[in-house]
């Protein structure tokens, strides 16, 4: 006899297996039929289960329709969190002030590191790259606020950015298409990105947050006197 469990507490058990350790990363999970007796749950409910954790992100299916444990990966919520909540008419501004909230903290902690070559590259190729079209800009622009992140080495920060990657592409694209519409503003941008990056480089924490408190400053004045 089956029990009364819901979906949603075969969800929390599975889970839990992953963050427990007892599924790791790359395990293939026991068969439905397995699963649903240990759980003493219809292989109907089990499967409703099985498939809110691949949308999640939680596990894959491979070929054959065998399920493994994915390393976790933040994209599919934070995709839902994009659309969710891009419809709200204060989504654009206050968007832009959590990421001053996050990224000028991050820019202090990434002054710390000395592992800063990447994102020096990133503003190198920005320079060179800024007449090739918008799509290579803005992927710069992105690599270069993610590459903020990864310097900052505080994980919370990190993971952080992960969950809102779908926000921060959504706010560069949106920010940078109401920018541009002047072209005079590309090189703009260009060289506040370098400042910032130099800033970190020199480990200037007061120089490299001002210019990334700046940086973000602009964008916002600019898009509101569109």
């Amino acid at each position: 006899m089956k029990t009364n469990k819901t979906s949603d507490e075969i969800i929390d058990i599975m889970i839990n297996n992953i963050a427990n350790g007892t599924w790791k990363e790359g395990d293939l999970l026991p068969g439905e039929r397995l699963l649903s007796d240990e759980y003493n749950v219809s292989r109907a409910l089990l499967r409703e289960a099985l498939i809110a954790l691949q949308l999640l992100g939680l596990i894959i299916v491979r070929q054959g329709g065998k399920r493994v444990v994915s390393s976790f990966s933040y994209r599919p919520i934070s995709t839902l969190m994009a659309i969710s909540l891009q419809n709200n008419p204060y989504f654009d501004p206050d968007l832009l002030h959590f990421r001053q909230v996050l990224e000028v903290d991050a820019v202090a902690l990434a002054c710390e590191q000395d592992d800063t070559d990447r994102l020096l590259e990133i503003t190198k190729q920005m320079e060179d790259d800024h007449v090739k079209g918008e799509p290579i800009a803005m992927a710069l622009d992105i690599a270069f606020h993610q590459e903020i992140f990864r310097l900052s080495h505080n994980i919370f920060l990190i993971k952080t950015s992960e969950l809102i990657e779908e926000l921060l592409k959504h706010s560069v694209s949106y920010n940078r298409s109401k920018i541009l519409s002047n072209r005079d503003y590309g090189l703009v941008l260009v060289h506040q990105h370098q400042r910032i990056a130099v800033a970190i480089k020199n480990k200037n924490k007061d120089l490299a947050c001002n210019a990334m408190r700046n940086h973000l400053q602009t964008v916002n004045q600019i898009e509101e006197s569109q």
